[in-house]
């Protein structure tokens, strides 16, 4: 299969990449840097630029599926400029995903993009993938996100929705920025600590990827692991998983708020998000548990 790539340079991407090809399949990585070169005979590298509409047709006019990464990382302060870039990162992306797929020679069958559990609103309830959209910017963010993909069903193609909670993986992404912390043994919960956090270990959310390309299945999942669990519980099991202590305060929601803003909403909302929707189509969470996942990752 060959398969349409953006954000490939990304934690995900990086890693949903070398996995495609060890498959056998051929991937096509849309990148903003020009003329750069691949060393791997199933990868080619192809300029495109979402901010002015420029991709190279030549190179993208046949392929298989589509899988949708790009977007600037909401983990930065959100300021009116960060949350502009933010929302056209994303959009404009996936405009632009779907004019290359209108204009192959070969139409693409499968349209898989992401999104993600700041989707729901704060709540200690279970909530699935019929849940409403919750208030704020980060919620109306992946509403227009995934709004952005509905043209691809007029076009006959399969579109798969994957929300995506906390990716755990421990040289990037959320654990790579409290790690430091927790090694010094200044690890601590935030807000009450009783707001639960939506994760999924980065193995698991690659294989999720390549379940829904490879399934028939369609419509939106949330992609997270069942274990879903307490701020609390997360950071006693990251302490005792770095065999550290764990006695410090919960670090209060006014701190988180001065110094993070509205973007501070990320550590102290509750998301329990649940998975039985994806389970059910057949896939098999290598690390439910957050104690597994921990545990593998630092073991």
């Amino acid at each position: 299969m060959k398969i349409l790539i953006s954000g490939g340079s990304g934690l995900v991407g990086s890693h949903l990449i070398a996995k495609l090809v060890a498959q056998g399949n051929a991937v096509i990585n849309l990148t903003t840097k020009k003329n750069l070169k691949s060393d791997h005979p199933q990868i080619v590298h192809s300029y495109w630029n979402p901010s002015t509409g420029e991709f190279d047709a030549n190179e993208v006019k046949a392929f298989d599926a589509v899988i949708n990464l790009a977007g600037y990382n909401v983990s930065n302060r959100w300021t009116k400029e960060t949350k502009e870039v933010l929302v056209s990162s994303r959009i404009n992306s996936t405009n632009l995903l779907i004019k290359i797929c209108e204009q192959a020679e070969k139409k693409p069958h499968t349209f898989i993009s992401t999104s993600a559990s700041g989707y729901y609103k704060s709540s200690l309830e279970l909530q699935n993938e019929d849940a409403p959209a919750g208030p704020g910017f980060l919620s109306d963010l992946t509403v227009a996100w995934e709004n952005a993909t509905l043209p691809t069903l007029q076009m006959g193609m399969r579109l798969v929705i994957l929300r995506v909670g906390v990716v755990l993986d421990q040289n990037d992404g959320a654990l790579a920025k409290m790690v430091p912390f927790f090694k010094l043994g200044l690890g601590s919960a935030t807000g009450s600590g009783n707001q639960y956090m939506s994760w999924i270990h980065l193995d698991d959310l690659v294989n999720l990827y390549i379940h829904a390309l490879e399934k028939p299945i369609e419509g939106t999942y949330n992609a997270n692991a069942p274990g879903t669990c307490t701020n609390a519980v997360f950071s006693k099991t990251l302490a005792k998983a770095l065999d550290k202590p764990f006695f410090f305060p919960n670090v209060p929601a006014f701190a988180l708020k001065m110094l993070f803003g509205e973007m501070s909403s990320m550590l102290l909302n509750s998301q329990r998000i649940s998975s039985e929707k994806i389970t059910q189509t057949g896939f098999k969470f290598q690390y439910p548990q957050i104690e597994e996942a921990l545990n593998e990752i630092y073991s």
